[in-house]
């Protein structure tokens, strides 16, 4: 949707307006298409969140819900620093963000989408934003790899990943278009390619389904993974050295932690109940699964093989992780917790652990929230315990 200049006007007014007061006093705007823009206040208040450079009243905005699945900026531009060059095809272009910040990065960026409603708001807001450097064809994913004898130096494919019953899905076979029915022909229009997938994706499996993955992200953004990246190259690849990289993007910056399959079954981390600190790694390192390499890295030991809480004696700086100074280890009773949270109140986290936090947190009578963290683990031995700690 593109707003005429009253619209812009009215949207500028009401941005931030409670829509269902502004939806029952839409008789007050005849001249205004008040129950068609309540949607793009939702799509332009998700968009000043998600791209701030994007942010202007004159774009056109599809639908929130494809603003909520585009790529944010932040991650769009960490991706577009890993790779330059002259050519890239951007197969499934979706509302263009991705392809905006590689065009800074390539010379060249083909958009390629199949909906024509989404083509005609990226080329309107590529015009918009002076990304001349944008070639826009509406096109299937699959029909231009087959059709086109063009050739580029990186090709970047985000999956839809939603089936057509609109259920999410996040097995590569299952998304679209099938990357691992198309395998051959994106190599042989690129030497390598870059893909998208869910965070849910099962990593060692689309690993071995790919094959010649040469390297991975997982990335996280504010303490989320928000996109898992693979990218696959012209060549056989060995995949237990393929270089796995955790990155934990903040307002504070940028951290990376990169480890292989070898490394990480080759790691040998000690074991011990809690000490006086508590780890908790970036979710990055989580979905990567650097379990036992990121215990053997910083020196510290775990709680238990599948508990994934790890402890020290001496604080470690510089970690990856929320970081906690244990105060007690408590056994899962109410009583017990409740004479060292005499406010009942905590933020309940639990590890390796037979019930949620929000079951946790009922059978203990607590509410959330507060400084004091409690952890539910369990511990080798099979005994349910309670880590009460502080942020650190």
């Amino acid at each position: 949707m593109i707003l005429n200049e009253q619209e812009q006007a009215f949207a500028r007014q009401y941005l931030d307006a409670d829509l269902a007061t502004l939806a029952l006093s839409a008789h007050r705007y005849p001249q205004i298409r008040v129950s068609a823009l309540l949607p793009h206040l939702v799509a332009l208040r998700k968009l000043r969140a998600k791209v701030p450079s994007w942010f202007r009243f004159d774009l056109a905005l599809p639908p929130a819900v494809s603003v909520e699945q585009a790529s944010s900026e932040q991650t769009a531009h960490f991706k577009a620093r890993l790779f330059s060059g002259r050519r890239l095809l951007d197969l499934t272009g979706g509302l263009g963000i991705d392809a905006f910040f590689w065009a800074k990065s390539f010379e060249e960026v083909v958009y390629v989408e199949r909906e024509p409603a989404l083509v005609e708001m990226a080329r309107h807001n590529f015009a918009l934003l002076g990304a001349s450097n944008i070639r826009v064809q509406i096109r299937e994913a699959e029909r231009f790899l087959e059709e086109s004898e063009e050739h580029f130096d990186l090709i970047y494919l985000d999956p839809a990943r939603r089936n057509e019953q609109r259920q999410r899905v996040f097995d590569l076979e299952a998304c679209s278009p099938n990357v691992l029915a198309l395998r051959e022909l994106l190599l042989r229009r690129a030497p390598q390619v870059l893909i998208k997938a869910a965070p849910m994706l099962d990593l060692t499996l689309a690993m071995e389904q790919l094959q010649s993955v040469d390297r991975v992200w997982v990335v996280s953004s504010e303490g989320e993974v928000k996109e898992v990246l693979l990218l696959l190259r012209q060549k056989s690849t060995n995949l237990d050295k393929t270089p796995i990289e955790a990155v934990a993007l903040s307002s504070r910056g940028t951290y990376a932690f990169t480890f292989s399959r070898s490394e990480e079954h080759r790691s040998l981390p000690l074991f011990s109940a809690p000490k006086r600190y508590l780890y908790e790694p970036n979710a990055a390192i989580l979905k990567a699964g650097a379990f036992k390499t990121f215990a053997v890295r910083y020196g510290l030991a775990k709680l238990h093989p599948h508990a994934h809480l790890y402890t020290s004696e001496v604080f470690v700086p510089n970690v990856p992780a929320k970081c906690f100074a244990v105060e007690a280890v408590l056994k899962y009773d109410r009583r017990a917790v409740q004479q060292y949270l005499p406010e009942r109140k905590a933020n309940v986290g639990v590890r390796h652990f037979p019930e949620s936090a929000q079951q946790m947190r009922k059978r203990l009578g607590l509410s959330e929230g507060g400084d004091r963290y409690l952890f539910g683990t369990t511990t080798p031995e099979g005994r349910k315990i309670l880590i009460l700690c502080r942020r650190t």
